[in-house]
């Protein structure tokens, strides 16, 4: 076990570190304190001398920083309390600290159509067709936001656990035939099923729909290549369309 990396992934008293809350509101504040390796106590934080908003069993995203880049792990508020003039809340966490991936891969803001289904074991990843017994399995259809060789981002209706399994049917563009430098047809490209596990779901901007954040897991080389692919032909045509414009 290497225990520089176990280290420098865990929060430790002392940390600075920025808090995320479901509205997408970012607070900065210390960790105080921990109880008997469980957990962690922080000061709430304030803005202006507003305090931020939290209540028990809130769940909230805490962010901490290391030399190797940024890390971030899921707590719930499991207690308040008052010291004096101070207050402060108990944070429990939830999930291993993960290292945030938003240098390391390119992300390209693009448009397209995504299916959500439940997640099944047994499902081969990379297919181009939807199974029939997962088509009973759909939860919605929705739009993508941003895509990456790790992961990708979706407007969703619903609200998704973090850190659940889904299934996601990705409809990367359409294909055209082309003859005499005329476009005589258009289809949609054949669709791509990939796992993905929920990292971020916080109300987006009126609060009807969720700005999901979901990586990609199981992916083969092959898979990775193709998604590499469109978005580098993906931000090429954008470079074109702008310059177009100028």
């Amino acid at each position: 076990m290497d225990l520089n990396k176990v280290i420098e992934e865990e929060i430790v008293v002392g940390d600075k570190v920025d808090l995320v809350t479901q509205s997408g509101a970012v607070y900065r504040t210390m960790i105080e304190d921990r109880y008997n390796d469980g957990p962690f106590l922080a000061g709430v934080p304030n803005k202006k001398g507003v305090h931020m908003h939290v209540e028990q069993e809130d769940d909230i995203y805490l962010v901490f920083y290391r030399e190797s880049g940024r890390y971030i792990a899921h707590m719930k508020v499991i207690g308040l309390e008052k010291r004096g003039e101070i207050r402060y809340m108990w944070l429990l966490q939830k999930t291993a600290a993960q290292k945030n991936q938003r240098r390391e891969a390119f992300r390209l803001p693009v448009n397209f159509e995504v299916q959500i289904y439940e997640y099944m074991e047994d499902i081969e990843q990379g297919l181009t067709y939807v199974p029939d017994e997962v088509r009973s399995l759909a939860l919605e259809a929705v739009n993508s936001r941003d895509i990456s060789v790790t992961g990708i981002a979706l407007l969703t209706k619903k609200k998704y656990e973090l850190e659940e399994k889904y299934l996601l049917s990705l409809h990367l563009g359409r294909t055209s035939a082309i003859v005499s430098g005329r476009v005589v047809s258009e289809d949609r490209t054949p669709a791509l099923h990939i796992t993905a596990t929920v990292k971020r779901c916080i109300p987006w901007r009126t609060g009807n729909t969720f700005n999901t954040g979901m990586h990609f897991i199981g992916m083969t080389e092959s898979m990775s290549d193709g998604i590499a692919r469109y978005v580098l032909a993906e931000q090429q045509r954008q470079i074109k369309r702008r310059t177009r414009i100028l």
